[in-house]
């Protein structure tokens, strides 16, 4: 593992999606290596991402050679080439890292990587229309973040009818379904965990909600 006490993070493929990980993890001083067969895209990426290296994925001796066998995540971005992707998670695996992250274009891509030792398995495209669909479908919803089929944590503006009332006599659970755990101030990006049951809602609040995902679309926030 990383010799730093960090965690290292290995992100192999670096189109856009994987380009924006690891410049994500350098520029919150992580230690992540960047890899793609294309030199182009390995260039690209070097400005952001000190450690970059143009090395093919399929060949277990060049992950090795990338120090790849020390990483603790790695992210495999390479959703439109399904036996590249499975060529390297078997690597990977081989290698012995402990959680691995896959990128898939289809429901039949995430199967088949689930079945071959992905940890993790995302669709950014599917996931990120789920979200506009439901931002479209209530407005009021800022921002949304999809934990698992059945759960999602969301923020949105307060609703006027939970304005001037205490979070303990709104029921939210019961009437809502849903759990307040954070509070932001309208134009501060820091949000409040240590907030009390008779913490009272301003028309200013922005409230980061737990939910039921099923239930989210038709939630009445007016």
């Amino acid at each position: 593992m990383a010799d730093s006490g960090k965690e290292l993070f290995v992100v192999i493929g670096l189109g856009n999606f994987g380009a924006s990980i690891a410049k994500t993890i350098a520029n919150a001083g992580g230690d992540v290596i960047a890899i793609d067969k294309s030199m182009i895209l390995v260039q690209d990426i070097s400005e952001f991402v000190p450690n970059t290296v143009c090395a093919d994925s399929r060949d277990i001796e060049q992950l090795k050679e990338a120090g790849v066998q020390d990483a603790d995540v790695a992210i495999v971005s390479m959703g439109s080439h399904l036996e590249d992707s499975v060529e390297t998670i078997l690597n990977l695996k081989e290698l012995g890292i402990p959680h691995i992250i896959a990128k898939a274009n289809s429901d039949r891509y995430r199967y088949v990587l689930e079945r071959i030792g992905a940890d993790t398995v995302i669709e950014p495209e599917n996931e990120m229309g789920q979200r506009i669909a439901i931002s479209i479908m209530n407005p009021k919803i800022s921002d949304i973040f999809q934990m698992a089929d059945d759960y999602a944590i969301m923020e949105i503006k307060a609703p006027e009818l939970w304005v001037n009332h205490e979070i303990k006599h709104l029921n939210l659970r019961e009437l809502y379904g849903v759990n307040v755990i954070g509070i932001r101030k309208d134009k501060q990006k820091k949000v409040n965990i240590d907030f009390k049951s008779d913490t009272v809602i301003h028309e200013d609040d922005f409230l980061v909600i737990a939910a039921d995902a099923t239930k989210i679309a038709t939630l009445n926030l007016d």
